[in-house]
């Protein structure tokens, strides 16, 4: 084993077969990646390969025990990387973007949900590191002064890039206009690999905000011109029926409409949902589909106080959280004198709704610090839903009529934690753990 990791060159086939079998392992048991046929399968195994042979091999240009920590370090970026993505997939279904890491600030509240998302298995994508990091530091080890040939780092590098480029190319094949038509990022990761995704998304990244810093006012234009000429005249029916009345908006945090008259083991799971929703002085909206991003709830928030869809990658909330918005809150304010007030049981800096709030004209906000955040009534996020609704009470009650509320419900969050006394229904049966809670919470 000294033999084998004493030199640089031995040192980098070392790592880069380790982190490529780690890769494909991954690939292959924690992403559902729809991978079908010879052609998919083959490049699923190869993708990997360019990323490795490229960030790995730059470090043969150094000489001796430089060339071993850049080997190091790089694949403890390469695993840090793939890690970040296995663990953001479990609860998103989805990859990691530049954009969703400025949202930091979330993290703090999320630390019962991540610590549901770690498995046992999971110290199988560190041993590699581990074996390469513990023969770095070994004194048992003379590094010398050894360098690779410029020659050989020249060819490995090349290598690494032509592997990209036959990657690339059968990909196209396989799927034409995958980089031009960027709309599911599996596809992106099934064809390319996480680390050419993660590079990829770095280069979008860069040209839109390029794009932004470039934009002019008369870019409006089309869109004043669309939205005129398709403007649809208001139903005289439902017009101004509720003029003047309060408005109390409950956001069901992650809540399907498979729930209403859904039935497990005989029983409701939304009773009372189901009696607004077959009551004759209700209206249900059922034709109703959601359209979040990684933004998630803030998402849903964003699209239902402004009319606008969320980003593509990352959430409004936080990378747009300066931007001025004709918003629900401001236009009730101002066309009819309404107060505005968002109820939450979590701390305000979450999805940085302290900030873009303003920017809603949002006038009051009862965040966690306005509630009793103690003892049992605290759970994963924050607060539990019921004394969430009853301390939400005396707040309504103080805000000047006519005003419009919005409360955001926090039980119904992954991962789906409910005491068995407080659960009005037995759990399912489905296997799955996290499935089984939904039925409880919701």
């Amino acid at each position: 084993m000294k033999r084998i990791v004493s030199k640089p060159l031995h040192y980098f086939i070392l790592a880069a077969v380790l982190m490529w079998i780690k890769s494909y392992v991954a690939y292959k048991t924690e992403f559902n990646l729809g991978v079908s046929g010879v052609m998919q399968q083959m490049l699923l195994f190869i993708n990997p390969v360019s990323s490795v042979l490229i960030f790995l091999g730059i470090g043969l240009f150094f000489k001796g025990k430089k060339a071993g920590a850049w080997i190091l370090a790089g694949s403890f970026i390469m695993t840090l990387l793939l890690y970040s993505n296995i663990l953001y997939y479990r609860f998103f279904n989805d990859f990691v973007t530049l954009p969703t890491l400025l949202q930091t600030s979330n993290a703090g509240s999320m630390g019962g949900s991540i610590m549901d998302l770690l498995k046992a298995h999971d110290v199988f994508y560190f041993v590699d590191f581990i074996i390469y990091f513990f023969f770095f530091f070994s004194k048992k080890i003379d590094w010398h002064n050894e360098k690779v040939s410029v020659k050989n780092a020249v060819t490995i590098l090349s290598l690494g890039f032509m592997v990209f480029s036959v990657n690339l190319t059968l990909a196209e094949i396989d799927r034409p206009q995958l980089l031009s038509r960027t709309f599911d990022r599996n596809y992106l990761v099934k064809y390319l690999g996480a680390y050419n995704y993660t590079m990829y998304d770095g280069v979008q990244t860069a040209q839109n905000s390029k794009q932004r810093a470039f934009a002019s006012s008369n870019d409006l234009t089309n869109v004043v011109n669309f939205k005129n000429s398709h403007y649809a005249e208001p139903n005289s029916v439902y017009f101004g029926k509720a003029k003047g009345k309060n408005i109390i908006k409950i956001h069901l945090e992650s809540f399907q409409s498979f729930l209403i008259d859904y039935k497990l083991n005989g029983q409701e799971v939304t009773p009372f949902l189901n009696s607004l929703a077959h009551g004759n002085d209700f209206t249900y909206f059922d034709n109703f589909f959601h359209q979040t991003g990684q933004g998630k709830t803030s998402d849903a928030e964003l699209m239902m106080d402004n009319s606008l869809y969320g980003l593509p990658q990352g959430s409004a909330f936080v990378l747009k959280g300066s931007n001025t918005y004709q918003a629900a809150p401001a236009i009730l304010d101002q066309k009819a004198g309404y107060t505005s007030a968002v109820l939450h049981g979590d701390y305000k800096t979450f999805w940085n709704r302290n900030e873009i709030y303003k920017q809603f004209g949002v006038d009051k906000f009862f965040d966690a610090s306005y509630y009793n955040m103690t003892g049992e009534n605290k759970i994963n996020y924050g607060l539990k839903d019921k004394p969430f609704f009853k301390e939400s009470v005396p707040m309504l009650q103080s805000l000047p009529k006519p005003f419009y509320a919005h409360l955001i419900t926090l039980t119904n969050h992954f991962p789906f934690l409910l005491g068995n006394n407080e659960a009005s229904i037995q759990p399912a049966n489905t296997g799955d753990a996290t499935v089984d809670r939904y039925f409880q919470t919701a």
